[in-house]
């Protein structure tokens, strides 16, 4: 009422009034936010989508998957990228070692060697078409997490097919899921259907799967979520399925893999044209070829010679050599630089990503190692508990049922029966002298166990001693004495030198 009464009177004060509050509106407002929340002029039109992660993955997975898969298939550093993370979390197998205690809480050795034992049968045919071991399923479920976001497995019963037990796995593909049963993510109901997982609403736990065939043909088939093992990384809550965990630096790989193939086909192309002809006449053309005489004595005209190309003279004309210095100076650093955010996006050192070593030393390399061992670790326990666990605790149900394992009460407690460590592939020793005497100082302090240490390099610290022991044996039987190693010149600057000035003296003589 006060603007309007201010307005009738004089209109310039009214709206200088309205300007003014509205400034002031829009600082009280700025003030409310934080910064990254601002819309200005330099943040421009920036204001992405606040939608359901289900809806943001059903909307991306398609095309994100086949990006990645052809990425795979052709630029030879997201291939590398895939088989380094596959091999050092996976490698050769995340290898299964009983630990059933005994009532006294000692390993029981004779249930862990049978457990063991029927394991090693069972893995050899772990697979329903009988063409992998488990431990290469294992790999497979890796690059699956890798390439689509997400592993499925079926647990198959096969009976009469000559089988140790009848329980094994089947590798499906994430495409095979399919929405064409889909409910929606808003319906009334209790539960729902979306992206082909059948879950309860009010809960998230899913209940069923329904998956289309290879082929697209015939109806989905329902499967209970019992008899699946879905596996990917869960990134907000309510996620239903997975995506790849490389989808932010696709786009970067991309632009690379076009960059690096530009100016490769630049490069060849400069190096093609040996030179060109320069003319006064603007109208003049290369009509006729030079002709030579070839070993018979027959004319021969010349196109090329090996990988140039050679444009011959006219009267008149002048020959340029071509200078066109492909590539350019810009482009190693320029590389490395996108190699440099691939490797941040993929989480593998830019060294391993790249096979670039070029001026590492002891301390970088240390340093770039126990990052990605550090990175490593969360990965590798995921695929523990979402492959590793689940595909193998059916396995101990159908070998007690079977009589292949005799393991008393079972049925009533599997857990103290199914008590295990997953043992993932290690790395060696940068400088195996250095790090070996602190690995011996940190065990002699208690800093470190023992079989801290083995487990490191990725080996079964009791088939280590057993190793020993029956090397050891082997000596004894053999009549040689081991020779016992000095560590003394290592830990003793004036030994080093003495030793050094006694082969020098040698030598002189």
């Amino acid at each position: 009422m006060i603007d309007r009464l201010i307005a009738w009177w004089s209109p310039e004060k009214a709206l200088s009034r309205q300007v003014a509050r509205r400034k002031l509106r829009a600082l009280e407002k700025r003030s409310e936010t934080y910064a990254a929340a601002k819309t200005d002029r330099m943040t421009g039109a920036w204001s992405p989508t606040s939608a359901n992660v289900n809806s943001l993955i059903a909307n991306s997975s398609v095309p994100v998957r086949a990006r990645v898969r052809q990425l795979v298939r052709d630029f030879p550093y997201f291939a590398n990228a895939v088989e380094r993370v596959v091999g050092h979390v996976v490698g050769p197998g995340i290898m299964f070692q009983s630990k059933v205690r005994a009532p006294d809480g000692s390993l029981d050795k004779k249930r862990v060697q049978a457990i063991e034992d029927a394991f090693s049968f069972w893995a050899d045919e772990a697979d329903v078409a009988g063409k992998l071991h488990l431990y290469e399923m294992m790999a497979l479920g890796k690059r699956q997490d890798l390439e689509c976001g997400e592993f499925v497995l079926v647990k198959r019963y096969r009976p009469n097919e000559g089988r140790f037990i009848p329980y094994c796995l089947q590798a499906y593909e994430a495409d095979w899921l399919t929405s064409r049963n889909d409910t929606g993510l808003h319906g009334s109901q209790t539960v729902e259907i979306y992206q082909g997982i059948e879950y309860q609403k009010s809960t998230g736990r899913v209940i069923a799967y329904h998956f289309d065939d290879p082929d697209g043909w015939g109806k989905p088939v329902r499967i209970a979520a019992g008899d699946i093992i879905h596996g990917f990384e869960t990134r907000r809550p309510g996620q239903l399925r997975g995506i790849s965990p490389w989808a932010s630096g696709l786009l970067l790989a991309h632009d690379l893999q076009e960059y690096m193939d530009a100016e490769i086909d630049a490069a060849k192309m400069a190096a093609k044209y040996l030179a060109f002809v320069k003319s006064d006449s603007p109208a003049s053309r290369q009509l006729g070829l030079t002709a030579v005489e070839n070993n018979d004595g027959e004319q021969e005209y010349i196109e090329e010679i090996e990988n140039a190309v050679i444009e011959y003279l006219n009267p008149g004309e002048d020959i340029q050599i071509a200078s066109n210095p492909r590539p350019g100076s810009n482009f190693p650093p320029m590389v490395r630089l996108l190699l440099c955010m691939m490797s941040v996006t993929t989480g593998i050192p830019y060294e391993i990503l790249s096979g670039d070593y070029q001026g590492l030393n002891y301390s970088t390399s240390r340093t770039a190692r126990n990052d990605f061992i550090f990175s490593l670790r969360p990965i590798i326990a995921r695929h523990v508990r979402q492959f590793c666990r689940p595909a193998v605790d059916p396995f101990f149900d159908y070998a007690v049922a079977a009589g292949k394992l005799d393991l008393p009460n079972y049925f009533s407690n599997p857990h103290i029966w199914r008590r295990c460590e997953w043992q993932p592939p290690g790395m060696e020793s940068i400088d195996p002298l250095k790090e070996t005497k602190a690995w011996a100082d940190a065990t002699k302090s208690h800093l470190r166990s023992p079989q801290e240490v083995i487990r490191a390099r990725g080996r079964d610290p009791e088939e280590v001693l057993r190793e020993i022991q029956e090397f050891r044996a082997w000596e004894k039987e053999m009549g040689l004495q081991p020779e016992e190693v000095s560590t003394a010149s290592q830990n003793n600057p004036a030994a080093i030198e003495e030793q050094k000035a006694a082969r020098l003296a040698l030598i002189r003589r």
